[in-house]
Order: structure tokens, then C-alpha cells, then sequence
């Protein structure tokens, strides 16, 4: 605005301007105030969706402690077709692959952990749900499909436990060699915290036929102090 314009030309001036451009300027106030009310709402949408979904996850754990296999499908269920998008889909799909483990429905309990592998994007849920699918397989005696899936599968916390995975499912293919190298790399992982039995799988070592590894014995003490 000209500095030199006089009072009222001044205030004739801003009349004309507020005249012309009043409307573009409610128009952007009403969608700033829109998006921060919608903003508010959407907010307060998910935070009860995550409420209700919590609140339909303990009913779920509560009806699988009581071994009550029609009502806690039915509330997993619910769970899988309403609130797809949030953790608890992941958590009930955990609960359902122990519960149907529990009913010997092997199969079940895998698919329901496939699930889990195929949309979480949550890092550390798929490690569990990865971990607990190759102890089903095992169990199923599909052990081709465990070393396809966990060989090279590292760089996280589980790698320890997937080696020891790797070892047994080597050694229900009969590969001796191949499950004492696993089970040796069990107890040497570096850089990951000891989350498995060394004396366990020191066991498993010593229980295979005609290998050299078995003939290896590792300390405790040399296991804590691997770099």
C-alpha cells in the first residue's frame, strides 16, 4: 500500500480490497477451520475404534483361556472383518494360531499366521508370527518349507532362534552336517542377545550321527564371550 496515500484514501483503499477479496478469504478460513474440526473428529474416530477393538481382544483372550472354541471365533472373527486395520487384528490372529494349536488344528493355526506375514507392517509382530509358522511346519514335518523360508533370514533379534529352527528342520531332512553348522551358528550368533538353551542345543550337537560336529563342545563361558 502507497505509503504517502492520505487517511482516508487509505481506508477507502482497504474497503475496496476486503470488497473484492472478502470471499476468497472466508472460502480459506472455512477450510483451515473445516480441516483442523475434521482433523479432531478423524482422531477421535480412531481413537475409539482402537478402544473398541481392545475391549473385543480381551472378551477374545479371556474365551480362549477358557478353552471356549465357538465364542472366541466368533469374536475373532469380528475382530478380522471390523477392525482389520488395527494391531488388534495381528494380536487376535496370534491368540487364534496358539488356541488352534491347542485344538490340534495345526493347519488353522498356520493360516492364521500367514495372515499375519501377508499384511502386518509391523516388523517385530511378522518375526513372531514367522518364528511360530516354522515351529508348526516342523511340527508337520514340512521341513523344506522351513529352511526355504528362514535360510538367510537375518539381521534381526530371532536370528538366533531361527538358526536353531534351521538345525532342526536340517536335521529332520537327515542332513547332519547341514543341522550341526545351524546349531553351531545358534550358539555363535554376535551381536544378538542369547535367547536360547545352550545346553539344549549343545544336546542336539551331541545327539548327531555321524558327523564331525558333534564331536564340538562349546563352553558357556566361550559362548558369553563370542564377539
Amino acid at each position: 500500500m502507497d505509503e504517502f496515500l492520505s487517511e482516508k484514501e487509505q481506508i477507502q483503499y482497504i474497503r475496496e480490497w476486503w470488497q473484492e477479496n472478502r470471499s476468497y478469504i472466508l472460502i480459506a478460513i472455512i477450510v483451515v477451520v473445516g480441516g483442523i474440526t475434521g482433523n479432531n473428529v478423524w482422531k477421535s474416530s480412531i481413537a475409539e475404534n482402537q478402544l473398541s477393538a481392545s475391549s473385543l481382544y480381551e472378551s477374545l483372550a479371556v474365551e480362549v483361556s477358557g478353552n471356549n472354541s465357538e465364542t472366541a471365533e466368533e469374536i475373532a472373527f469380528q475382530i478380522f472383518n471390523e477392525y482389520e486395520n488395527t494391531i488388534y487384528f495381528e494380536k487376535a490372529k496370534l491368540a487364534m494360531a496358539y488356541f488352534y494349536m491347542s485344538q490340534s488344528r495345526d493347519e488353522d493355526a498356520a493360516n492364521s499366521l500367514r495372515d499375519i506375514l501377508q499384511k502386518s507392517e509391523d516388523g517385530e509382530i511378522s518375526l513372531i508370527a514367522e518364528y511360530r509358522l516354522a515351529k508348526i511346519m516342523l511340527y508337520q514335518k514340512k521341513y523344506q518349507e522351513v529352511i526355504n523360508m528362514l535360510t538367510d533370514n537375518k539381521g534381526h533379534a530371532f536370528e538366533t532362534k531361527y538358526s536353531e529352527l534351521l538345525g532342526d528342520a536340517y536335521y529332520g531332512l537327515q542332513q547332519y552336517d547341514a543341522a550341526g553348522a545351524a546349531y553351531l551358528a545358534a550358539l555363535r550368533t554376535t551381536n544378538q542377545p542369547q535367547v536360547v538353551d545352550p545346553a539344549l542345543i549343545q544336546m542336539k550337537i551331541n545327539d548327531l550321527p555321524d558327523t564331525n560336529d558333534n564331536s564340538i563342545i562349546i563352553s558357556e563361558d566361550e559362548i558369553e564371550n563370542t564377539p
